[in-house]
């Protein structure tokens, strides 16, 4: 994909050799809308074909009025799906990374690249801060610092808040995803793809917070049906991973879906039971402009204390590779189930993820002014499969809880209705305790004054107590009620 300030036909010859492109295709063109008069609106995408496993391939972008108007050489190698089905994989991951403070991330991953090459790169939400600011401009200087490294490896991505304004179109526009149409469909910001031993899963955590709820449910059964057919195949991809943009748990002081805030967390209510059931085995997040890790967990409940074979999904935070809006801190008392935390002010970091093998994988969070270590840990699951057995979804299972999708209208007018029935049974309650009280108290004090009974029910005791000690002397037993043996 390539943007232009004019409208041209522009082809992309490609081949084997820098010096011979054997082969040409045209391209496809969409434009941006009306507001973004400052950028270069003209967006173009080509499909390359005939392509060879394990290959590597060099390309340009060429005007077909003008063929001497062209491009720079990028490069690109293809996978071989038998030689690097079980070799290890190497893919960056961060969220949040803006136009103006993303150069030294930037700078970092591409010397991470030159000594450890990569076979992608995953964007987790929040582009350039943003794609539509000034008329465009921002989302141009943003592709334009990103393409040393989105024109030589995959970069795949997911939507973050940043991108809702316009209904997400310069997103939709400017990136594209597999298999499925260009510009990605508003109700369609999900897909997956497979990757060695890895298959992983883009998902929305915006459908939540949009007025479009229906899309909520339209990704939550294609995520059924995606999870389905990947347990089916484990034993070729037996890692399932997932990532998106706003984080089910963390321990920010923020009051974003992902705390305590009452009457939230809509991505956890909605997706985590299918998560869990389905064994996602690894949940990587952003929003929070800082680094978090989790322990395994489920409903709030820590699984196990380590990675060893955890049967529960493990959750990362990293939304620090440069925000506009700053560091998001921490708790000083975060909930047990978290492991690490950082939120060093100023600082820009991201996530590398090692696929080592079939039973392990290594997480590594990076600091991007120094290339130091800031986390590592090793996840190991010798048991891929589903966390619930016999997890699914169809033939009669439709009705489990982690097959239903619940909106988060539906959520809030059924925590109403509860809250009203539970507030009219308490009312009832009430009087009818008063009037039974009232009742049997008004009944024992006739029966004292005629028969000079000591009744008195603990119902009404206290209410009525202060009657007693208003009669005279010869006709109460004021010992008895302070001793409590009349009530």
């Amino acid at each position: 994909m390539w943007s232009s300030r004019d409208l041209t036909d522009w082809l992309v010859h490609y081949g084997t050799s820098q010096e011979e492109f054997n082969f040409i295709k045209n391209s496809a063109m969409f434009m941006l809308p009306d507001d973004h008069n400052n950028s270069a609106r003209y967006i173009y995408k080509a499909e390359l074909h005939r392509l060879e496993y394990g290959k590597q391939y060099f390309y340009k972008i060429v005007s077909e009025q003008s063929p001497d108007i062209q491009s720079s050489v990028f490069s690109f190698k293809t996978l071989d799906p038998k030689k690097d089905r079980e070799r290890s994989l190497r893919f960056i991951t961060y969220g949040d990374m803006g136009s103006t403070r993303s150069a030294v991330t930037v700078k970092s991953i591409q010397q991470y690249h030159d000594t450890h090459p990569l076979d992608a790169i995953l964007h987790i939400g929040d582009f350039a801060y943003d794609l539509m600011s000034d008329s465009g401009k921002v989302g141009d200087d943003f592709m334009k610092e990103i393409q040393p490294i989105a024109s030589t490896i995959p970069y795949m991505t997911s939507p973050g808040n940043h991108e809702i304004p316009g209904d997400f179109l310069s997103y939709r526009i400017r990136f594209s995803a597999p298999g499925i149409d260009w510009p990605m469909p508003l109700n369609k910001l999900w897909y997956s793809f497979d990757i060695g031993l890895v298959h992983f899963i883009s998902y929305s955590t915006e459908v939540y917070f949009t007025y479009m709820e229906s899309s909520a449910c339209e990704q939550f059964d294609w995520l059924k049906a995606d999870l389905e057919k990947a347990n089916q195949n484990r034993d070729k991809t037996p890692w399932v991973i997932a990532f998106g943009h706003r984080p089910m748990y963390c321990s920010n002081t923020v009051r974003d879906d992902c705390s305590n805030a009452t009457m939230r967390r809509w991505v956890k209510q909605g997706l985590e039971p299918l998560f869990h059931a389905f064994g996602v085995d690894l949940v990587l997040q952003a929003h929070e402009h800082s680094y978090e890790r989790l322990y395994p967990l489920v409903n709030g409940i820590v699984e196990r204390f380590n990675y060893t074979n955890p049967r529960a999904p493990v959750h990362v935070i990293t939304g620090a590779a440069g925000s506009m809006e700053g560091t998001n801190f921490m708790r000083r008392d975060p909930e047990y189930w978290s492991a690490v935390q950082q939120d060093k002010v100023g600082f820009n970091s991201y996530g590398v993820l090692d696929i080592i093998n079939r039973t392990h994988i290594r997480y590594t969070q990076i600091e991007a002014t120094d290339n130091s270590t800031l986390d590592s840990f090793i996840l190991q699951q010798d048991n891929h499969g589903p966390f619930v057995h016999g997890a699914s979804c169809q033939n009669g299972h439709s009705n489990l809880h982690y097959c239903s999708c619940i909106l988060p209208l539906q959520r809030i007018i059924i925590g109403v209705v509860l809250l009203a029935v539970v507030a009219i049974l308490l009312i009832v309650c009430v009087i009818l305790g008063v009037y039974y009280s009232s009742n049997r108290c008004n009944k024992n004090k006739m029966a004292y004054k005629k028969f000079r009974t000591k009744h008195c029910f603990k119902s009404c005791c206290f209410t009525y107590r202060h009657r007693f000690y208003q009669l005279p002397s010869d006709e109460r037993d004021s010992q008895s009620l302070l001793n409590g043996e009349v009530c």
